[in-house]
């Protein structure tokens, strides 16, 4: 027994052979030199009349024949020979590489022989000037149709069927060959055989992966260790006996002899960024022991020949390293793009190509949006096997805040970020580690709250921004002048937020109630009494970002597209986790009327939408409205906190002026604001007006604010709002 040491060793033996046959052409072609005849130093730069004369005898193909004929007995028992080698040596552990492609790609005898007969001139200058001889032409130092038919095949097998292999659709045509267009002025047997580059490296061992496709595409070796599951252990072994069934089923249909390929395992798994969709694929990859090869969707080519060409670079990838061939969607929305279905297409083509030839195909489809059936490129015979990946419940997540590296808080505060962050592991461990980072640059030893709620909106990407402008969230609960029952109430529904997952999940409340987790509040009251403050707090308070709702965005004339943008709002308020806050709520959330035209029908059925979505919304949404007798009774029994915020009375507007004037502002000694407050009577935005002004006007005489600045502003303001002012009402200021 003969051990091969390396890859190169192997091809050597395999090259010998094949130099063997090469010689006994050379020597044929030169044994036929006579007189008259063209010298071999000139063969392919001249042709003599003796040339004409010998390429018409049809005898010298059968000679050529006759001449291989020992050879071919020879081939056949060194082959047998090899390949007794070539097992025991990757019994071994050694690694061939020729061996493996020619397993993997499913290659005859004649092929394998063929590819070598490509790589010959790779390895062995020699071959270059041998191959511009035999192929009568100095300008085609490659091997040719021609060639291949007449030194490689063994007798039985003839050279018309042999032609096939080398057809459009062949193995070696669209994984070996390169693909060179032909050239027009030679016959189909003169056409030259390269090999493709990628083929080569994999033979020499000088490239892991495609250089070409590096780009577009990551591939996870067996070899690279891969991240244990905290959590779902169970789904991994849901998907690798799922694989197993199908594989089982492929075998029995292969036994009886059935057409084409069948039960090739397609896996789509769908869930939020971070939920460990890759994860998932690489541990499936591990546990069936196959590289995974995971295709970057929003990195391919949008020409579609320049896709296509990219696609079979990487389906010939998986076939080499026999991999698992994975796409993934990541944040891309070609799925649902115009276009997605040439693109569709395409994929289909390429997943089909490599389901085909792979000796153990699985393909994988990792979404953030489970996609349908007619939205995924799936092979005919697939097996789809859809499995979801949730966001992980506040007990796991807790686990998960604990294991991190990079989170170093006490018990009690991981507790509160678990509970209150609904993320996935990987958000969480971003999260981790950028409240780390901010913790360092403020020079503290350990994040605060303040750093993991700053953290936490960096792990979220979401579109709100186009439908919602971002309020700035700088006022807290000193800011809000209310009394105490509105106040308590902001307060018990902070605190509602807060213990979700207490309650929910860990009481088991979820269970009796499947919906309406979400915390829904309506702020009612007149203009200017601290609605719009209070969301602000709320916000501030919960850590969440605040979004105020543009209805001129929103809400569209055409019939539909309100429902279709209220749709994407709350879908992506629920990915990012902030709060949507309707503004003016009456105009979205006003009463039902009489259907009397089509306009109310279609007005009634945007309401009845939002009251739907309204009630399964599992977020933080808050509704403000002027008029709330005017809002539909059926949104106000699905609120769960209804706020009342009164007009303010004399000792809430002076603590509201006095709220408002910075400790930085110079005051005049005669700044009297109990006088103001018992004589203003306005809600907290006006006085925010009559303040303001005042400071422009103190400013504007390079003085401090006093009363009679207070009492003008306060005039101006009244007037603004049609009130009669009386002189005598603000003596002795006046």
């Amino acid at each position: 027994m003969r051990l091969y040491e390396t890859g190169f060793e192997y091809l050597r033996d395999e090259l010998a052979v094949l130099e063997r046959g090469m010689r006994i052409l050379l020597a044929d072609f030169e044994s036929k030199e006579m007189d008259g005849q063209t010298p071999m130093s000139m063969r392919g730069l001249m042709v003599s009349p003796a040339d004409i004369e010998r390429s018409l005898q049809e005898s010298e193909w059968l000679e050529d024949e006759d001449v291989l004929a020992s050879f071919r007995s020879y081939r056949v028992e060194q082959e047998q020979q090899m390949e007794r080698n070539m097992n025991d040596s990757i019994s071994e552990g050694v690694n061939l590489p020729f061996a493996y492609l020619s397993w993997r790609l499913r290659l005859g005898s004649w092929e394998k022989r063929c590819v070598l007969l490509c790589l010959a001139a790779e390895l062995d200058t020699r071959y270059e000037s041998w191959f511009g001889y035999l192929n009568d032409d100095v300008t085609l130092r490659v091997p040719t149709t021609e060639l291949a038919l007449r030194l490689l095949g063994d007798e039985e097998q003839d050279s018309y069927s042999l032609r096939s292999l080398l057809a459009g659709y062949s193995t070696l045509n669209r994984f070996v060959l390169r693909p060179d267009k032909a050239v027009a002025e030679r016959s189909s047997l003169k056409q030259p055989l390269r090999m493709d580059a990628r083929i080569i490296s994999f033979l020499l061992e000088t490239e892991s992966l495609d250089a070409r496709i590096a780009s577009v595409c990551r591939l996870y070796d067996r070899t690279e260790p891969t991240p244990e599951l905290a959590f779902d252990q169970e789904i991994q072994v849901s998907l690798r006996l799922a694989v197993e069934l199908e594989r089982n089923r492929q075998d029995a249909s292969l036994s009886e002899e059935r057409d084409g390929m069948v039960s090739l395992p397609f896996i789509q798994l769908c869930g939020p960024s971070g939920a460990g969709k890759k994860l998932h694929a690489r541990q499936l990859a591990g546990a069936l022991e196959q590289p995974l090869l995971l295709i970057k969707l929003d990195k391919l080519a949008r020409d579609g020949d320049a896709m296509e060409e990219q696609l079979r670079h990487v389906v010939r990838e998986a076939l080499l390293l026999d991999a698992m061939l994975c796409l993934d969607e990541g944040e891309s929305e070609l799925a649902t793009a115009e276009g997605w279905s040439l693109i569709q297409e395409r994929i289909r083509s390429a997943f089909t190509s490599y389901a085909e030839v792979a000796r153990l195909p699985v393909l994988l489809w990792l979404t953030r949006l489970e996609r349908r059936h007619s939205q995924l490129p799936m092979p005919r015979h697939s097996a789809l096997i859809n499995q979801a990946l949730a966001v992980p419940g506040a007990d796991v997540r807790l686990r998960l805040w604990e294991q991190s590296s990079h989170a170093e808080a006490e018990q009690e505060q991981l507790k509160r970020l678990a509970d209150k962050y609904a993320f996935t592991a990987g958000q969480i461990e971003g999260m981790s580690m950028q409240a780390a980072r901010l913790a360092a640059r403020s020079k503290r030893e350990h994040p605060s709250l303040e750093d993991y709620a700053s953290a936490s909106r960096s792990q979220v990407q979401h579109k709100l921004s186009e439908l919602a402008v971002k309020q700035k969230v700088v006022r807290e609960w000193d800011s809000l002048i209310l009394p105490d029952e509105p106040l308590e109430l902001l307060k018990d529904a902070c605190s509602r937020h807060k213990y979700t997952e207490t309650v929910f999940n860990r009481w088991g409340f979820g269970q009796k109630l499947p919906y309406g987790r979400g915390l829904s509040m309506l702020f009612a009251g007149p203009p200017g009494t601290g609605k719009t403050m209070a969301a602000e707090v709320v916000a501030g308070e919960l850590g969440l970002e605040l979004y105020r709702i543009d209805l001129s965005r929103v809400v569209s004339k055409y019939i539909g597209e309100t429902e279709k943008n209220l749709r994407e709002l709350f879908a992506e308020a629920e990915n990012s986790g902030a709060i949507l806050f309707f503004d003016e709520g009456d105009s979205l959330f006003g009463k039902r009327t009489e259907v009397k035209d089509s306009n109310d029908r279609f007005a009634n059925m945007e309401a009845a939408y939002l009251l739907q979505r309204i009630e399964t919304f599992e977020g933080v949404s808050i509704l403000a409205t002027n008029l709330l007798q005017n809002m539909d009774e059926a949104f106000l029994r699905r609120m769960q906190v209804i706020v009342k915020f009164p007009f303010p009375d004399a000792v809430q507007r002076e603590q509201i002026f006095r709220s408002l004037l910075p400790i930085s502002a110079p005051l005049d000694e005669d700044l009297d604001l109990s006088f103001l407050a018992a004589r203003v009577d306005a809600s907290g935005g006006h006085i925010k007006n009559i303040v303001l002004s005042a400071a422009f006007m103190a400013a504007a005489e390079q003085a401090p604010i006093g009363m009679r600045h207070m009492v003008r502003a306060t005039r101006q303001e009244l007037h603004k709002m049609g009130k009669i002012v009386v002189k005598e009402s603000f003596e002795p200021y006046n």
